[in-house]
């Protein structure tokens, strides 16, 4: 039999793969490509791709090792894994479950072994099976219901087989009707016609001090893979672009802002005093090491630009709220926002008492505000009546206007774009800027990504607080769990439940608010108050449900993720976090953080799937947010922790290995003088 060949299972219409391409240019444009009308160009900008060299420097989100076959009957007895086997295909049936959702299934055959296959929402598979013929199919196996399933396989015929055995494929990502096939095929085009006009900006002593290879045959690699080391070395080489693309950046922000004239809000010993009497605690060593900080930031011309990182629980807030009262020693005003209404609420309500006991004035702006009380407050903002702002997004809308912003502090700074700090800093005159966030950041990361500011890491927690423990349930603990929270309502204390979704049908495996509301509203439960609040409920409701649970009135809240941040109850002793499994370390971290408020001893129960136990297990051992976030970045990559991809560049997917190109890039922009220039105005993908 003769070499199969893959068939792209791809949505009709039929679309041809480009074979031909010109020789790209730094400017030629994607519509010369065969194949690319102006849908596809706008659907390709959307993976950040306007030029035909913007294809070159697409980054492959994954690679595919084809693997060697193996008989049909080996591959019978797997339950997971690859597999490439052989055989026929019959009785080949389609079903359609409404909308778009379907099930091609069918089983191969190879003499008396069978071996059950299904493709889903690929309706068009049905009709490319062909009769009678002998087939290649590749794909992971998976767990049925009656046996062990090949899921979704690729497939080649004899005119038409697969990738050799041992060789490497990038994958690539999919668009609006565009497959990540086509997408590679367009890729590898345009790099088969050429490479060489792509300059490298790298020395040949760079180069190989760092084992890299030259740009314009990383290029070629990248798409067109040779075996998988080369495939690795080239994505090295090509991702490093954009590492130093991003340095370059933050050298510039660092030297563009040391000419600037912010507020100098340099205390005296008295007044630093006086600001700390204003509080009713004591600060921590740790959050007099990080005063002492923004003292220091805040008492020269230079704005602020610092990064203030905590565990949950912490005392940031307080932080911020010294900060702003040393700014209103100056004349300043300070502006606070935070990504939800519920957290900004949090702040304003909890600093309200501090900062109106010294004749401090501060007000609250969120979407939700009734037009006339927001005009109100917009008019006393202006006039400088109004010093301190606590609000959402809002706060940098076109018709806000301060009167003397010296002072931005965005709290949970990762859920904003860059584009969005610098609106609200801007409507000050070099105001300083405090960013925090309670996803702690792996030192290494800090130094690279947030390389332009200055960090701050609180640590230790404030006195008289409780400890907190984490308990994964399983099987037969799970069903005793409501008998584990009756003795602690009874003692007064809260409990929150939450759950990933809002709502589901009965008997789906995804927990659902609504449906576990309407459970304990049924339960033994129900006598100790029972709250629902979850995003679609409104603003002002779910506010009324969620102060009746402050205040103590109900013993029970469920809900969805929206009360991750910004819901302080002290009285909350238990978390119960239901499908734990759909959640990443720092969430479930912040979630957990909900609880240990107060001086009693609190619990978290963690209901979640075993493909989860590594990450579960985690959470039981640790409540280092800094361990979870060194294992969370492992595990996922920098992407989602920092928050990078709202700067305009993607870093997700990058690995334990890619921290340390972060490192080589910053160095090389400190250290290779007029490196950093030719980078500055770029686009990440460009070379100069």
């Amino acid at each position: 039999m003769g070499h199969l060949r893959y068939i792209a299972p791809v949505p009709r219409p039929t679309r041809s793969f480009p074979t031909q391409a010109p020789a790209a240019s730094a400017s030629a444009a994607l519509a010369d490509l065969p194949g690319v009308g102006p849908a596809r160009c706008k659907a390709l900008g959307k993976l950040g791709v306007v030029t035909q060299r913007d294809l070159l420097f697409l980054l492959p989100v994954g690679v595919h090792h084809w693997v060697e076959p193996c008989p049909l009957e080996e591959a019978a007895t797997r339950s997971s894994g690859p597999v490439r086997v052989r055989g026929r295909l019959e009785e080949v049936r389609l079903t359609r479950f409404g909308g778009r959702r379907s099930a091609v299934r069918a089983e191969l055959v190879q003499g008396s072994q069978r071996l059950k296959v299904v493709w889903f929402n690929q309706p068009w598979v049905r009709e490319r099976i062909p009769s009678g013929e002998e087939v290649e199919l590749a794909g992971e196996m998976a767990a049925g219901r009656s046996g062990p399933v090949l899921s979704s396989p690729r497939m080649g015929r004899e005119d038409k087989p697969l990738p050799e055995p041992g060789s490497v494929e990038p994958l690539y990502p999919a668009g609006d009707g565009m497959s990540g096939e086509w997408v590679g095929a367009l890729c590898r085009a345009v790099a088969q016609k050429g490479t060489d006009y792509v300059n490298e900006p790298l020395t040949e002593e760079v180069l190989a001090e760092h084992h890299l290879p030259p740009l314009p045959r990383a290029l070629l690699h990248l798409h067109c893979p040779p075996d998988a080391d080369s495939f690795k070395d080239a994505r090295r080489r090509v991702y490093l672009e954009s590492l130093l693309a991003v340095q370059a950046r933050l050298q510039l922000g660092r030297t563009g802002r040391q000419a600037g004239r912010a507020c100098r809000a340099e205390l005296s010993f008295e007044q630093k005093k006086e600001i700390t009497r204003r509080f009713p605690f004591k600060f921590t060593p740790g959050q007099k090491e990080v005063l002492g900080e923004l003292c220091d930031d805040l008492a020269k011309p230079t704005p602020m630009r610092r990064l203030l990182q905590g565990d949950v629980g912490s005392g940031k807030t307080a932080m911020a709220l010294y900060a702003a009262m040393a700014v209103i020693e100056a004349n300043g005003q300070a502006a606070l926002m935070a990504p939800t209404e519920i957290l900004a609420e949090q702040h304003y309500y909890g600093s309200r008492a501090i900062l109106a006991e010294v004749g401090i004035e501060s007000a609250l702006l969120t979407g939700s505000l009734p037009p006339g009380e927001r005009r109100f407050l917009l008019e006393r903002l202006e006039r400088g009546e109004i010093q301190v702002l606590f609000g959402t997004h809002a706060l940098f809308s076109e018709k806000v206007t301060y009167a003397r912003l010296a002072l931005v502090v965005i709290d949970e700074q990762h859920r904003f774009g860059v584009d969005q700090r610098a609106a609200l800093a801007e409507k000050g005159v070099d105001a300083h800027l405090l960013l925090m966030t309670a996803t702690p950041i792996p030192r290494t990361l800090a130094m690279t990504v947030y390389g332009d500011l200055d960090v701050s890491t609180l640590k230790g927690m404030p006195p008289g607080r409780g400890s907190l423990t984490t308990h994964w349930l399983r099987g037969q603990e799970r069903r005793g769990l409501s008998k584990k929270l009756l003795p602690r309502l009874e003692r007064g204390e809260q409990v929150f439940w939450v759950c990933p979704r809002i709502s589901g049908e009965r008997g789906g495996r995804t927990a659902a608010a609504e449906r576990r509301y309407e459970q304990a509203l049924a339960s033994d439960l129900s006598r100790f108050g029972v709250e629902l609040a979850h995003g679609r409920v409104p603003a002002e409701e779910r506010s009324y449900r969620l102060d009746r649970f402050r205040r103590g009135e109900v013993g029970l809240l469920v809900a969805t993720t929206v009360i991750e941040v910004g819901v302080d109850v002290p009285g909350a002793t238990v978390m119960v976090i239901e499908n734990a499994e759909r959640l990443g370390l720092a969430q479930l971290h912040q979630l957990r953080g909900r609880v240990g408020r107060g001086p009693g001893d609190s619990v978290c129960y963690l209901l979640g799937d075993k493909k989860a136990e590594k990450r579960l297990r985690l959470l039981e051992k640790s409540r280092d947010g800094f361990e979870l976030a060194e294992a969370d970045m492992e595990a996922r990559g920098m992407g989602d922790l920092a928050g990078v991809r709202q700067s305009g560049v993607n870093l997700e997917g990058a690995g334990e290995a890619d921290v340390g190109l972060l490192i080589v890039a910053r160095e090389l922009i400190r250290k290779e003088e007029g490196l950093g220039r030719m980078y500055i105005g770029l686009d990440k993908r460009i070379t100069p």
